[in-house]
């Protein structure tokens, strides 16, 4: 069985794309005014705790498949592997998107964003390319599925900071309006 020319080819624009991409935001630095991107010491203590409820949420989310049947374990694959990492990640990530530790100080949102989104969408084309065979691939789940999976993650980390930060300004205009007052 040969490689298909176009799923080479694809793989081929992607990663040259992706290196290009790595390259120009490298380069350009996507840090306001010069000054390197830190977090501060509060931000380091949350991320801690970010990534301990992230660790024992990955331990458990991965003893789950010890309970699944034989046919379970088939049906999810390759999956059954990537599943705790992503559930572990995405503890992560939102613990510190709520706690105001996922952004560096001085780090240029709008950039940073606009890269975020770039790696959504080129995982949602990925993975919709994946899925067009089918879901389901010889009664397992596709694995390009997860593909799709980081991509809707991408896209769930955007809309949930875009919310933390409107709820912070909203915050904000009512402790400046009682300090007036």
């Amino acid at each position: 069985m040969g490689l298909d020319i176009m799923w080479v080819t694809g793989l081929i624009v992607i990663v040259a794309i992706f290196i290009v991409l790595s390259a120009i935001l490298y380069s350009k630095s996507i840090h306001r005014d010069g000054k390197k991107a830190k977090y501060d010491e509060r931000q380091m203590a949350v991320r801690g705790r970010g990534y301990m409820f992230a660790f024992y949420t990955a331990v458990i989310v991965s003893v789950i498949p010890c309970f699944f049947t034989d046919e379970m374990k088939l049906f999810f694959g390759d999956l059954i592997y990537f599943i705790p990492l992503i559930v572990g990640m995405m503890v992560h990530t939102f613990y510190c998107v709520w706690n105001d530790a996922y952004i560096e100080l001085n780090l240029d949102s709008k950039r940073w964003m606009t890269s975020i989104s770039c790696v959504g969408l080129a995982n949602l084309m990925i993975g919709i390319g994946n899925c067009s065979k089918g879901l389901l691939i010889d009664g397992e789940i596709n694995s390009g599925i997860l593909n799709l999976i980081v991509g809707i993650f991408a896209f769930i980390v955007l809309i949930e900071i875009r919310v933390k930060n409107n709820l912070n300004k909203k915050k904000e205009a009512e402790e400046d309006e009682e300090f007036e007052a």
